[in-house]
């Protein structure tokens, strides 16, 4: 009868064990799938929650919300643009750019702490943009306003400005924001649509010295073609191209000649001016200065021409680093380089 009962006992601990070596183990925390999915590591989205969250940084910071603008998303979805002022430690007026979506806060720009040497970071909020002239913080919202898609790549857009003056232009996406890449040989400072497509350019001059005598406008203009903003594209060699052949070239293909400059300074600007846009039009960059030097130029004007001459050279190497950007990219919607990328609040 003892062993009878051993006999049971060990059958069942055999057939138990038995079971249990069968049986197929789901140990994993995530499930069947074995792997976590990205929304466990993706907050949920909240917008309100985001800008509770910079309400408070920026009471914090004493910061003053100055204007508020909406937009949306290229998948759906809301994005926030707010800029704001304040005074650093030294009585300076500051600004500050805060860009919300559901998913965070992806542009955080200012203020600029009050010891910080190098101001060029951009961290005041430009509202709106009226082609030809330098934007204003308080300038009336048009057509071409922050939050909207400037550029028709699909993604709303928002533009700072540094104390200096230039301009930067980023591109938001719902979990960050990239600024875009500008090729131009003068800091952008303002926008022109040289080609009238509704779709504005960056510009930029070279700065005169006070009481320049020659004073030539060195204008340059940067298209946004693929996933940049460029003075190689399509759009901006036909802009430079058409002002090469120099001031009033558009009266004189009616019919209209031009009249002979009235003095050596009116010569040389226009002389200068035609080589600075036939360099950035990808024309012959030496026959173009060889052509310049054959101007003859009076000892009162020398130092001021050799100045500009060197500017127009510098032209030259900026027209010609890396290829020109593919024709009519433009209109494709790219990835902007460094998606997540977005400026330091410092």
């Amino acid at each position: 009868m003892g062993v009878l009962r051993l006999a049971c006992v060990v059958c069942v601990v055999c057939v138990s064990c038995a079971s249990s070596c069968a049986s197929d183990h789901q140990v994993s925390p995530w499930g069947a799938a074995g792997r976590p999915t990205l929304g466990a590591f993706v907050a949920p989205p909240d917008l309100d929650a985001r800008l509770h969250a910079i309400d408070v940084e920026a009471a914090e910071l004493g910061l003053k919300l100055e204007v508020e603008l909406r937009g949306a998303l290229r998948r759906g979805g809301e994005v926030v643009v707010r800029g704001y002022s304040g005074t650093d430690a030294l009585g300076r007026r500051t600004s500050a750019v805060r860009v919300a979506t559901p998913h965070g806060v992806v542009i955080a720009a200012g203020p600029l702490d009050s010891g910080r040497a190098d101001r060029r970071q951009a961290t005041q909020l430009i509202p709106s943009l009226l082609p030809g002239h330098e934007p204003e913080a308080t300038e009336q919202l048009g057509v071409f306003r922050s939050g909207t898609d400037l550029n028709r790549d699909g993604a709303p857009d928002v533009v700072l400005r540094n104390e200096e003056g230039e301009l930067e232009i980023w591109a938001v996406q719902p979990l960050g924001a990239a600024r875009y890449a500008v090729e131009l040989a003068a800091p952008p400072r303002f926008t022109l649509d040289v080609d009238q497509d509704g779709i504005l350019e960056l510009a930029g001059r070279i700065p005169l010295d006070e009481g320049d005598p020659i004073a030539p406008d060195l204008l340059d203009v940067a298209g946004f073609e693929g996933d940049r903003y460029t003075h190689r594209g399509s759009v901006a060699r036909a802009f430079h191209v058409k002002r090469a052949e120099g001031p009033g070239a558009e009266k004189a293909g009616h019919g209209e000649r031009q009249g002979p400059p009235e003095d050596d300074a009116a010569r040389l600007r226009g002389a200068l001016e035609r080589a600075w846009h036939a360099v950035l039009a990808g024309r012959p960059a030496a026959e173009t200065l060889a052509t310049l030097d054959r101007e003859p130029v009076t000892p009162a004007l020398r130092g001021a021409f050799s100045a500009h001459r060197a500017r127009v050279a510098g032209a030259i190497a900026a027209a010609a680093s890396g290829p020109p950007a593919p024709p009519g990219a433009g209109g494709v919607p790219t990835r902007p380089q460094g998606a997540s990328e977005t400026p330091a609040r410092r």
